[in-house]
């Protein structure tokens, strides 16, 4: 591991940052709506990559494509035995996004490269920038499909026939663009520079925040069926409302959220009433239903009592139910000894800096059980995140690329 310390003066260049943050950003953008669009496999998704490739090139990198679409640049190291350390994140969006989701961390790490390039710093191990495919999964479901292929998680043959809402398979869109190829680059190490997408560092005043881990996940998609009857002239205690059996539930969600405390949260992300009119009860209505925990044991405990809650709600109208977890995910721990290297290089740098836990999944959650990782945040404004409305100041989002810049610096 190398000390940094012989290059202590050593800095990103901010507007450089900025900039190439700002071009990959007008990729896509909607002037109506302030927000940019670039689904996954897109058309706009393939002129982004065409600019990161062409920066990577530049820049002397050997970029590698996989069978998923997985994008790597290579800077070699003096010791090509050794297994490189690896930055990055992804450059797809939701619609309508921000500038900063997933662009920081990638963009972050070539401005990495950039800078110990035009310093003609050499290093003993190769440094690798990653740009995962379909991270958001706002076109073809699974999302966090590049990282799911990468660590093995999920077959090739799977992901590569998801669809999309035209009936397009990734396959097929992937060959369209040109980002099929068959080459990777194994990790030895990862840390993924991201934005909070969450206000805690803003409201608290911190430059950084370090991440410790990333929050257990459940999902259930279920249905309540009681009886459709006119509004007028159904007696209140008289009703077999599905609609009210939801509310109620998600209201007892919430309470145990904040019951089981610890950074809990639950989430009725969907729910759709039948018939959708405003003169019958609803005789259906469908729902979802996110509970996320980091601890082991309140996730236990938090799983166990939302499915005894559905069933309640629903026992307590007289209501038919069914329901089903449809995805699950184990709370993630980083490496100690990560952690405590950024933690130690944003001290170094002067800036103050708090564990966490994130509350959003990335791809450094499938890479940790296969090599040391880390993430590294910074604020959000309002923490704001996946809305035009997506900002992170320019001091910022340097200050938190140093501290990449110094990280990698310890472990090349």
């Amino acid at each position: 591991m190398n000390d940094d310390k012989g290059r202590p003066d050593l800095r990103i260049n901010g507007e450089r940052l900025v900039s190439s943050i700002k071009e990959m950003g007008s990729i896509g953008f909607d002037p109506e709506t302030g927000g940019r669009t670039r689904l996954a496999l897109s058309d706009a998704d393939k002129k982004g990559r065409d600019l990161l490739c062409r920066w990577m090139h530049e820049e002397g990198l050997d970029v590698k494509i996989d069978q998923i679409g997985n994008i790597f640049g290579v800077r070699e190291g003096t010791d090509p035995s050794e297994l490189p350390v690896m930055v990055g994140s992804h450059i797809d969006t939701v619609r309508d996004a921000g500038m900063f989701d997933g662009v920081y961390g990638v963009f972050g790490g070539l401005e990495v490269i950039r800078t110990l390039n035009e310093n003609k710093v050499r290093t003993r191990k190769p440094l690798a920038l990653a740009a995962f495919t379909n991270e958001e999964g706002a076109r073809f479901q699974p999302d966090m499909m590049g990282s799911l292929f990468y660590t093995g998680t999920v077959g090739l043959e799977e992901l590569l026939s998801s669809k999309d809402e035209n009936g397009l398979t990734a396959a097929d869109e992937l060959d369209r663009i040109g980002y099929r190829g068959s080459g990777t680059v194994r990790a030895g190490r990862y840390i993924e520079l991201h934005i909070e997408q969450g206000p805690r560092l803003y409201a608290e005043g911190l430059p950084i925040g370090v991440v410790r881990g990333i929050q257990g996940l459940a999902w259930w998609a279920g249905e309540y069926c009681g009886e459709s009857n006119h509004a007028g002239s159904t007696p209140m205690d008289m009703r077999k409302d599905a609609l009210l059996g939801v509310a109620e539930l998600a209201a007892e969600a919430e309470k145990l959220a904040l019951r089981l405390g610890n950074g809990s949260v639950a989430t009725m992300g969907k729910i759709s009433p039948k018939p959708d009119i405003i003169n019958i009860i609803p005789g259906k209505c469908s729902f979802t239903l996110d509970f996320r925990q980091f601890e082991k044991s309140l996730f236990e405990e938090g799983k166990g009592e939302i499915e005894r809650l559905i069933t309640a709600c629903a026992e307590k109208r007289g209501l038919k139910y069914n329901f089903r977890k449809v995805a699950e995910a184990p709370a993630v721990v980083f490496d100690s000894g990560m952690v405590e290297l950024a933690e130690r290089v944003s001290a170094r740098l002067g800036l103050a800096s708090k564990r966490m836990v994130s509350g959003a999944s990335h791809d450094a959650q499938f890479l940790s059980p296969f090599c040391p990782t880390v993430m590294i945040f910074v604020p959000s404004k309002d923490g704001r995140s996946h809305c035009p409305e997506e900002w992170t100041e320019a001091e910022d989002l340097e200050n938190g690329c140093n501290v990449l810049l110094h990280s990698v610096l310890e472990l090349v």
